[in-house]
């Protein structure tokens, strides 16, 4: 040995098993770091993915350019793809359909095709003549029209003959519409509808070279064409992918994501220190003996420093081998499950980037925990070498421990616990943060309860409409759809819109909406005011729709008639109306009969149809035979699914992070009691030694990891409400009304896995006190 440091690699192997909870401990903090941002990063992954299949692959597009504005456009330097595009009809407005169904026209070059990934042939070819086009999906199956057959597609001037060469996937957007898609070759689309094309319609879809400032880029593209904001359009959810987006909400998610990295990181920081100030408790009389010998305190830090590093070379490989494991199978469960909504999701990739961050955040936090402890190695003196660990327990105290209230082991383990305040208020502070951290995060689920209709029960898969929104829907279609095999429930709403009511002398414009039994159960579960348990029969209950502009509140009361002398009383405020927006005017809620009553009209507006999981296409086809004239359909599956995958994507995200910190919580506090007894072991011996059972030690441990507990209770309760009360405001209450409660279950869940921690923490240490011998542990002191 020529040199001090070369002492390190023999007591690592003599203090394996002292060091072993610290090397566990910087595992733990490198897995965790590792897998969250290697599970984002999958994600981010897979979204892009999503992403580039549903909406494409461009980053912007620009409305309003000539021919040769386009080819300015296209000779910029950063610009790796630029595709021209039109549409006509994007409003379904405009008189142009085939077999009576409202179409979309598009024309598009043959780039585009590269752009937009989703608009790539199933069948059939790209449109070589002008009067050849590829139709949507739908088209094939409502229409029964094959490759080389013609359609006739009618315009407010005339009609076409078209011939189809190709057919290519629905969107959410025509489905959710019922209407059809067909798509022109460049010079087609010019020769039939250039004179028909808003300037707002003719756009440059634009794919940007990698690593480039996207946002600079547009910039100056705007500046360069004097653009307006409105005449750019930007990939939202594909840029946000790429961190390129400077959305306010994506911005503000970003910001999120950073505070979830620190929060971790400082979970991790305050785990290695408490452990590391332990291990380095219980070998005071080798730094004193290092200091007999001429080591200096610089020594001693450096000594410090360089072991906690050491201990990094297996901690960390294993942490970052772990999280690569985790990480596949946590990917292969996903696609298993859930193969529709997953199945862009890579199998068994390796995220470079989450490695090389959890590399560093290992490093850095061992670096920053190593600090503390290494200063408290070097101010041992070298008569510690002679008194041993005995000397740094030996601190003087102002007072006793109390017995008034409980025995004498009880209040020994709160006088260990409240002894010295800077350690009591690192264990309590631990313990407190995982509480914080939960009961903080907590108000995002409830937003995503709220924010993802098509995992609501109310939520249809298919909509039937009238045209012109009157009720003109006969009550027997919902009886015949009802009875097909495939259909799962069926409900209708009639709707009166700007119906004129009465109320506190005033004259006031409603939205008059009936529920039926199903509906009505539904709002029962929303409402935020009122009671439901039959204060009136259930054909008279009155619900209003929350809004900060509603005048109605619960026991307003209205006549539906200025001269009537019938009053109606409101029953309860809901938190909503989901089905569609209501243009602001306040909405009433009532059931079928008192809807009949009121209005004296007697038919639906809407019918919402669910469906069973096993119809298919052919299913919704001859429920789409049983409608009459002036009804819209839609089939809202394809966008049902494209929500619940973000919903997923979403819960994922925020259930993990709270088992994280739930699994942070047990495994913080389980070691930090175990790392404190084991400090104190010899005080044990020295307490055997003189008549203590193991009984009343164990007492002692657990009163010391009860007051940990208590106290961090008390600090995480007292800074974790207010801002869980803060941030569900924000988050839920300003858009859906509902009044912050006392979150009593996130409370149940994080206090109950902070006291099972503590428990499970004494068991360790009290099987050790029970194998105590009491000769071998004081024969050092």
């Amino acid at each position: 040995m020529k040199h001090y440091l070369d002492l390190i690699p023999i007591s690592e192997k003599v203090h394996r098993r002292q060091s072993r909870m610290t090397r566990a401990c910087i595992f733990l903090a490198v897995f965790l770091v590792t897998v969250i941002f290697s599970m984002a990063d999958m994600q981010i992954r897979t979204e892009k993915n999503q992403a580039i299949q549903s909406d494409g692959k461009w980053h912007a597009c620009f409305a309003g350019l000539t021919e040769e504005e386009g080819q300015l456009l296209s000779a910029r330097p950063k610009i790796q793809e630029i595709s021209w595009y039109g549409v006509t009809n994007y409003g379904l407005d405009m008189g142009y359909t085939v077999s009576g169904t409202q179409t979309v026209l598009c024309g598009f070059d043959k780039s585009f095709l590269e752009l937009f990934p989703v608009a790539k042939t199933t069948q059939g070819t790209y449109p070589v003549k002008d009067n050849e086009v590829i139709a949507t999906e739908s088209l094939k199956d409502q229409l029964g029209i094959q490759i080389g057959d013609t359609l006739s597609l009618k315009t407010p001037d005339r009609f076409l003959t078209l011939t189809v060469c190709g057919f290519t996937k629905n969107t959410s957007m025509l489905t959710k519409h019922d209407a059809f898609g067909l798509f022109f070759n460049t010079s087609g689309y010019q020769k039939f509808f250039s004179e028909d094309t808003l300037a707002s319609d003719s756009v440059y879809y634009v794919q940007f070279t990698p690593y480039c400032n996207i946002q600079k880029e547009i910039s100056e593209i705007q500046t360069q064409f004097g653009l307006y904001e409105k005449q750019i359009t930007q990939n939202t959810k594909l840029l946000a992918m790429m961190f390129q987006s400077n959305d306010s909400y994506m911005l503000q998610l970003y910001l999120t994501a950073a505070v979830l990295a620190f929060l971790v990181m400082v979970a991790g920081i305050l785990m290695i220190t408490s452990s590391l100030n332990n291990n380095i408790s219980q070998r005071i009389e080798f730094f004193g003996l290092m200091r007999c010998l001429g080591a200096t305190p610089k020594q001693i830090r450096r000594f410090v420093r360089r072991e906690a590093l050491c201990w990094c070379k297996t901690a960390v490989f294993l942490g970052l081998t772990a999280s690569i494991l985790v990480t596949w199978g946590l990917c292969a469960m996903l696609r298993f499950l859930s193969p529709g909504l997953f199945l862009q999701m890579p199998a068994f990739s390796v995220s470079w980037a989450s490695l090389i961050l959890g590399l560093s955040i290992g490093l850095i936090t061992v670096l920053l925990a190593a600090i503390s402890p290494a200063k408290k190695a070097a101010r041992v003196s070298p008569l510690t070498a002679v008194s041993g660990n005995a000397h740094a327990f030996a601190q003087p105290s102002n007072k006793s421990a109390s017995t008034r209230l409980f025995s004498v082991e009880i209040a020994l383990g709160i006088h260990h616990a409240a002894g010295s305040k800077k350690n009591l208020i690192l264990m309590a502070g631990s313990f407190a943060f995982s509480i914080i951290l939960f009961l903080a995060f907590s108000p995002a689920v409830s937003f995503l309860n709220h924010a993802f209709n098509p995992l609501k029960p109310y939520a249809p898969d298919l909509t039937i409409s009238s045209d012109d929104s009157s009720l003109t829907i006969s009550k027997n279609l919902a009886s015949q759809i009802a009875g097909h095999p495939a259909v799962k429930r069926v409900y209708g709403r009639s709707i009166s819109s700007n119906l004129t009511v009465r109320t506190k002398g005033k004259d006031l414009a409603v939205n008059l909406v009936s529920y039926e039994e199903h509906q009505l159960q539904w709002a029962k579960d929303a409402l935020l005011e009122g009671e439901t348990k039959q204060p009136k029969v259930e054909r008279s209950l009155i619900f209003t729709v929350y809004s900060q502009d509603n005048p109605l509140t619960l026991h307003s009361t209205f006549s539906v008639n200025a001269d009537s002398s019938k009053e109606f009383s409101v029953d309860g405020v809901v938190s909503s109306y989901p089905f569609h927006s209501m243009d602001g005017t306040p909405t009433i809620i009532c059931s079928e009969p008192l809807f009949l009553e009121l209005t004296g009209k007697n038919g639906y507006s809407v019918i919402d149809v669910q469906l069973k999981k096993e119809a298919s296409d052919e299913d919704v086809q001859e429920l789409r035979t049983l409608l009459p004239e002036g009804v819209s359909f839609s089939d809202l599956r394809l966008s049902n699914q494209e929500t619940t995958g973000a919903f997923y994507s979403c819960a994922l995200f925020i259930y993990g992070f709270l088992v994280v910190i739930a699994l942070i919580s047990v495994f913080n506090i389980v070691n930090s009691i175990a790392l404190s007894v084991t400090s104190r072991i010899q005080q044990y011996g020295s307490m055997r030694a003189i008549g203590m059972s193991s009984r009343q030690l164990t007492k002692m441990v657990a009163a010391e990891a009860m007051t940990y507990g208590f106290c961090g209770i008390l600090a995480g309760c007292a800074a974790g409400l207010p801002l869980n009360r803060f941030l569900f405001q924000r988050l839920v209450s300003f858009r859906w009304g509902d009044a912050w409660t006392l979150p009593v279950f996130a409370l149940l869940v994080i206090l109950s896995v902070v006291l099972l921690s503590v428990l499970l923490s004494i068991l360790g240490p009290t099987r050790r006190i029970r194998n105590l011998v009491i000769v071998d542990t004081i024969n050092d002191l």
